[in-house]
């Protein structure tokens, strides 16, 4: 059959949800299936709601590992910058008084006018809208699938350390059309069942990893590559307050402070406020930091083995793939005590987890994983054991595969 994926970024473009998105739909390719992608052409954040984002290109549409990619061109609201969060407020407030109008906002949301008519193009048998935060996308997705009378599966990516903009009411009238929703924590299916969901409705599938990912790694490369010495803490991902890249630099500042030997690696996308802090680090610390921005599969893996811990105390994630990795690894990793965090670290069992913001607590915990290595390692293989057990990406699809199998298969018995 026919499937498309509806999202706002795609692979290769970095991400945990792109990531997400590009495993399952090459997985159903291998399965014998016609997969497309449907995304805009947003390459950072940024690019959604104002022209100033970098962008790719909306070429004709590509191939990758068998998926069928199309980007869509955006457009912006005039001030974007200034002009999207205000239409976001207006919209929550529209929302609790009349989600039909909430709807018709969200268009802007993001704006990409030509996804009408790709997905009328598109005619598929199973729909997946992803990212309820950007419901518009997720409204073009349950109107074609109304319309054509097939079965969509909603993935809404919920954020539940701020979840004010991903359960408006109009997006849960959105996901109510759904023929399944997927979730990915524990968390974030008591909180849809909370919110009245049927229970045979909501499905736990979470992101997963390749057991075979970073084999040939070398954490000396990576050292001798960027002049590293001593311990290396290594955050991964977008950088930027809302992930704690801010906590964890002041973090390492008292660390550096107290006369500790730690390097602290940030790699990946940096956003404004991280690259104002970098630039104002005092030339006494700024040998202890490496910010290349983003850097390579082969780097990144390089990075991971050189780590003594790994950190993502971001409040900002409704799984964390950075964790998986740090423990495909073996190595200890601190998160922040938001969201879903607590469903996938188990504080004190396989990494340790501060409250978000808390630059002080932040650097109590590094500093306890490095003044007690034996502890860390401890952390580190139970996390790995963890990952190995429950979350590959075969065993994650696996359950994937029957709730499309269960959609397909009630769609079919009622139009029989």
């Amino acid at each position: 059959m026919h499937i498309v994926h509806v999202t706002h970024r795609a692979w290769p473009l970095v991400g945990g949800s792109e990531r997400y998105i590009h495993e399952i739909a090459r997985r159903q390719v291998l399965d014998g299936h016609q997969v497309t992608v449907v995304a805009s052409t947003a390459d950072d954040l940024s690019a959604l709601w104002e022209q100033r984002g970098r962008q790719v290109g909306a070429e004709a549409p590509v191939e990758l590992d068998g998926v069928r990619l199309r980007r869509l061109p955006l457009r912006h609201l005039p001030f974007g910058r200034m002009a999207f969060p205000l239409l976001r407020r207006l919209t929550w407030a529209a929302s609790r008084v009349s989600p039909a109008a909430a709807l018709t906002l969200s268009r802007f949301s993001p704006w990409m006018p030509d996804l009408a008519d790709v997905l009328a193009q598109e005619p598929a048998d199973l729909y997946f809208a992803w990212n309820i935060t950007l419901e518009g996308l997720t409204a073009a997705v349950a109107r074609t699938a109304q319309q054509r009378g097939v079965p969509w599966i909603a993935v809404p990516v919920l954020h539940l350390a701020r979840p004010q903009f991903y359960v408006m009411p109009h997006q849960m009238a959105l996901l109510r059309q759904a023929s399944a929703v997927l979730v990915q924590t524990p968390s974030e299916r008591d909180f849809m069942l909370g919110c009245g969901f049927a229970a045979g409705r909501v499905h736990i599938v979470s992101p997963g990893i390749d057991p075979a990912e970073g084999q040939e790694a070398d954490g000396r490369r990576f050292c001798l590559r960027y002049g590293v010495e001593g311990p290396l803490v290594v955050a991964l991902g977008r950088l930027c307050r809302d992930k704690g890249t801010l906590h964890l630099l002041a973090a390492a500042r008292r660390l550096w402070a107290q006369g500790r030997p730690l390097t602290l690696a940030l790699l990946g996308p940096q956003e404004a406020d991280v690259r104002r802090a970098l630039a104002a680090l005092p030339q006494r610390f700024r040998p202890f930091c490496v910010a290349p921005g983003l850097v390579s599969e082969a780097d990144k893996w390089d990075a991971l083995d050189a780590a003594q811990i790994v950190a993502l105390p971001s409040r900002t994630e409704s799984f964390g793939i950075v964790f998986l990795e740090g423990w495909l690894k073996g190595k200890p990793v601190v998160g922040a005590r938001a969201g879903a965090v607590s469903d996938v670290v188990e504080d004190g069992v396989d990494g340790l987890l501060v409250p978000f913001g808390d630059a002080p607590a932040l650097a109590g915990a590094l500093a306890a994983l490095l003044d007690d290595p034996q502890r860390a390692a401890h952390l580190g293989r139970r996390g790995q054991q963890k990952t190995l057990q429950r979350y590959t990406w075969d065993l994650q699809y696996a359950r994937l595969r029957q709730v499309v199998e269960a959609v397909c298969a009630a769609r079919h018995g009622f139009l029989e």
